[in-house]
């Protein structure tokens, strides 16, 4: 109609932190976002088909606007993105984070499970 205004079609997403504990990230310490639960999925469903996912590079122009769309919370089409490209924004998302995944006290705690001899203890500690 005339007059009437235009709904605004732009989608926007989370946006994707780089760089900041994965507390900040994951909200509540149990929500991963939805565009990088996206790119998780799509590499479950085809990095077993693929050689060395993890070892290949990535496209480097690619991995670049990847980011920026992540960072910026805009929609992307992971089919126009390879599998390594994929991959490879993964990692880096991974490498940024500070104190990594488990954070200084998690990770001792997981090389302290490991010293353990028990290993129905390691199992209850682990799913701890």
């Amino acid at each position: 109609h005339p007059g009437a205004s235009t709904p605004d079609y732009t989608y926007r997403l989370e946006k994707v932190k780089f760089g900041v504990p994965l507390e900040e990230v994951c909200k509540n310490n149990e929500n991963i976002p939805g565009p990088l639960l996206v790119l998780i999925l799509k590499l479950n469903k085809e990095s077993p088909n693929r050689r060395d996912v993890f070892r290949a590079p990535g496209h480097q122009g690619a991995m670049k606007k990847l980011i920026h769309f992540l960072q910026s919370g805009r929609l992307v089409n992971v089919d126009n993105y390879s599998v390594y490209t994929i991959a490879s924004v993964l990692k880096k998302f991974l490498r940024k984070i500070p104190n990594g995944i488990f954070g200084r006290t998690g990770e001792k705690e997981l090389f302290d499970i490991i010293e353990l001899e028990n290993e129905s203890e390691q199992m209850e500690r682990l799913h701890r």
